[in-house]
């Protein structure tokens, strides 16, 4: 196992996936690259400024990222972090194309997104070509 992406979002189960993946990486001498998804909102077409909203969204993201660096620095690991933006399941899927093990929480960020985008996990879950482990 070579390459390992991880699924981001700050919540405490995407850290759980986190702690996981550099445990992994450690006894396999693995890679790990971190990733979050700015999610795309304007399709939703419900008369809000999505330009805000995404940098918004964006802000988080940037700030979640640095903290899953400082984890990575802590646990004495060399890591990437990439940001994308999308569907969230859909971006993760496609984006780890070349990685042999996504690492995803069980749950997501907040219900406010699962009612927007479903469960990312269980999409990731269902569509993804590569072996997927999901943490509790």
């Amino acid at each position: 196992m070579e390459k390992i992406l991880v699924c981001f979002d700050g919540s405490e189960w995407s850290k759980k996936a986190l702690e996981e993946a550099i445990k992994l990486a450690q006894k396999f001498g693995s890679q790990i690259t971190v990733l979050s998804v700015v999610p795309k909102v304007c399709f939703l077409e419900i008369g809000i400024d999505c330009a805000t909203v995404e940098s918004i969204f964006k802000a988080e993201v940037e700030g979640n990222l640095r903290r899953a660096q400082e984890i990575l620095n802590e646990r004495g690991m060399k890591g990437e972090t990439v940001i994308l933006e999308g569907t969230p399941a859909d971006v993760i899927v496609d984006y780890a194309n070349n990685y042999d093990l996504i690492v995803i929480g069980s749950k997501g960020k907040d219900a406010t997104e699962r009612t927007l985008f479903g469960s990312v996990t269980q999409k990731v879950a269902a569509n993804a070509t590569k072996s997927v482990l999901i943490v509790r």
